[in-house]
């Protein structure tokens, strides 16, 4: 399941959550990119990912997931670096796309992300997690509008103002997708960023009632 899960993380995060078809066209390469950030990592196919995955794993952002939501258990719990999944998808060029859009003085370097798969009145949600220690929240939000942008033209997100909601009973903010009508929520929580896309408010309350 570990191995699953982290083809699955590869397949949502890339594109600050989109789905495969909205991140670049990955290259298939035997060998580990040469020079940059990218190095000694390969790039993959996502839709026929290897059986294993370098990722680096972040203990840390993965106990801060719930282990249930809505009575189900939650599954597909895998965590990596950031820069690794841009790396593996995109190359070299996912990140220096991405690096256009950072504040200056701003390194995403440190940031990993994590992904799991719940249950929730009935459907299948994907809840995806930020984290970027020694950094509030509230600054890794103010960068993946533009970040989202750059990596996936197709359907950016969080590319327009937020508005302020309460779900489980705590302050989120809430992004309506002009193209669809659908609804992405965010909640910031010290050092980690949750994002969860395409859900109703039902949904947003069971999700967010578990989290930190």
């Amino acid at each position: 399941m570990r191995l699953l899960a982290a083809g699955a993380l590869l397949l949502v995060l890339a594109g600050c959550g989109s789905s495969v078809g909205d991140t670049p066209s990955p290259v298939t390469s035997p060998g580990p990119q040469a020079t940059g950030a990218c190095a000694a990592i390969p790039t993959i196919d996502p839709n026929n990912p290897p059986d294993t995955l370098p990722l680096t794993a972040d203990p840390t952002l993965e106990a801060e997931f719930p282990t249930q939501i809505d009575g189900q258990d939650v599954t597909d719990l895998a965590s990596g670096r950031w820069l690794e999944t841009l790396c593996m998808l995109g190359g070299q060029a996912s990140v220096d796309a991405a690096q256009l859009n950072l504040p200056p003085g701003l390194d995403l370097s440190p940031m990993t992300v994590a992904s799991a798969t719940a249950t929730v009145d009935g459907s299948s949600v994907t809840i995806v997690a930020y984290r970027l220690p020694g950094h509030g929240a509230d600054e890794i939000l103010g960068v993946l509008g533009d970040v989202s942008g750059a990596l996936s033209s197709q359907r950016p997100t969080l590319t327009s103002s937020l508005s302020p909601a309460t779900a489980g009973g705590k302050d989120v903010s809430r992004w309506t997708n002009p193209a669809d009508g659908t609804d992405t929520y965010v909640y910031a929580s010290g050092d980690t960023l949750w994002m969860v896309r395409s859900i109703d408010e039902s949904q947003a309350d069971k999700i967010f009632a578990t989290l930190p």
